[in-house]
């Protein structure tokens, strides 16, 4: 939008402003479609619009997350901290100017430490106060770029004469500090909570319980919390849980409806050994991820495998040297007698002196026929010895398998050269190729 659309073509004096006419209601749908920031500008253009845009009831999206980490390397520490509050005084004027009755989303996303905790009550507040339904507070800082300690976020009982108490469906809070207290006056006050996202969050040495016989809760994640150190989950509802951790205690005492859950960090490598952790659900899921720091606990100990009896979809990621044997993944294959899709994803940490290992030879599979499998998945594929022989151990035993889809490792940026990035990417394609002679005609390759 321009001056120009708003006040007829330069040079034309008496040309109507047939836009400024409109209904307010018109104006502020217009507007919808514009970024926040954009919409704000339009308050210069006229009397007309100076207030229009403070009506918008949408979103309200603060993230300026693409920039800190550049601004953070380019300015000095004060001159980064001005930049910081700059962005923080915009946020207090939009918010300061609102005039909307009420807002579908608030969402901040940008560094800030225990010095700007009046700021984010104030937000906190101001969503509370407009029937928000979906709030969001990431205050990651960059390591080296924001140092201080997190904001402490208090209760949220004093919110319980709010609108939002009623229409708060999502929460999500991201590098933030809260007692045991906290999380239970989220769960009491806000009974309609469908979505609750606690990532990076100080949790002050203390036990959690997502417990309660009237939560409406569906989708949990619970990742990186400090100091943690127990959790316990007692939902009815619940349909989705995501959790990463490393000593912490699970406890799940009432889950019927789970049916999606994924596991990432230390605490893995502990639950394959210990599965009866989730035995109590393990044959409601129909997805399961498993993201596994080190493959060697699993090679050396026995692991006793549930029954997922319904388990449709398994993703496996782990990180460790690639000439290890990776037909141990199909034992994880064989508890899951009606899997329709298995994605193994290998993270590298190591050189290029490693890449197109010869691999290890003591292999063992159980050599089982699979009836269901159908999509099978590898990301980071390195046309490795032990790649090939997993790829043909399923075309062979997965009698229904119709694909085979595989994306070749990418370094990241300043790992190797350039032109050794590409001629390694060219291998990689070819030995793929190579591969679908292999196959059998009714499995399709597919490169990524």
């Amino acid at each position: 939008m321009t001056l120009s659309l708003i006040h007829g073509y330069q040079g034309s004096r008496n040309c109507k402003d047939l836009i400024s006419s409109l209904a307010d209601d018109v104006l502020i749908r217009i507007l919808s479609l514009l970024d926040l920031r954009e919409a704000a500008r339009t308050s210069v253009l006229s009397k007309r619009w100076r207030h229009v845009w403070s009506y918008l009831p949408d979103y309200y999206d603060f993230d300026a997350s693409a920039m800190w980490w550049w601004l953070g390397h380019k300015y000095g520490d004060n001159q980064y901290k001005f930049q910081v509050r700059k962005f923080v005084d915009y946020v207090n004027q939009v918010v300061n100017s609102s005039r909307a009755p009420n807002i579908d989303r608030f969402r901040v996303h940008v560094p800030l430490d225990l010095s700007c905790r009046a700021d984010v009550h104030t937000w906190v507040k101001f969503a509370m106060g407009k029937s928000v339904k979906e709030l969001e507070f990431n205050l990651s800082c960059y390591v080296g770029v924001c140092p201080g300690r997190p904001v402490w976020l208090d209760s949220c009982s004093r919110y319980a004469q709010y609108p939002s108490v009623h229409t708060l469906i999502s929460l999500t809070l991201v590098a933030v500090c809260v007692n045991d207290c906290f999380l239970e006056s989220i769960l009491v006050n806000f009974p309609n909570l469908e979505r609750l996202t606690m990532r990076n969050v100080y949790c002050q040495h203390c036990d959690l319980k997502v417990v309660g016989d009237s939560l409406k809760l569906r989708y949990l994640e619970i990742s990186h919390c400090q100091d943690l150190r127990k959790l316990e989950i007692s939902a009815a509802d619940l349909i989705s849980f995501i959790f990463c951790g490393h000593e912490e205690v699970v406890k799940f005492s009432y889950v019927p409806m789970l049916n999606e859950a994924s596991f990432r960090g230390t605490y893995t490598v502990r639950l394959i050994h210990n599965f009866h952790y989730i035995s109590g659900f393990s044959s409601q899921l129909t997805k399961l991820a498993l993201a596994l720091n080190v493959i060697q606990g699993i090679v050396h100990n026995p692991i006793e495998f549930p029954h997922f009896g319904n388990l449709k979809q398994l993703e496996l990621s782990f990180h460790d040297n690639f000439d290890k044997n990776l037909l141990i993944f199909t034992n994880f294959i064989d508890a899951c007698p009606v899997l329709d899709k298995f994605k193994l994803w290998r993270r590298l940490f190591q050189c290029t002196s490693f890449f197109f290992p010869g691999g290890n030879e003591n292999r063992v599979a159980n050599k089982r026929v699979h009836s269901h499998l159908k999509i099978f998945e590898m990301v980071g594929f390195l046309a490795a010895k032990v790649d090939i022989e997993l790829v043909l151990y399923l075309a062979k035993f997965a009698i229904v398998l119709e694909k085979v889809i595989l994306c070749p490792f990418r370094p990241t940026k300043g790992r190797i050269l350039k032109q050794q990035t590409r001629n390694m990417l060219e291998t990689l394609e070819e030995e793929a190729k190579q591969l679908q002679n292999q196959l059998p005609a009714r499995v399709q390759l597919e490169l990524l």
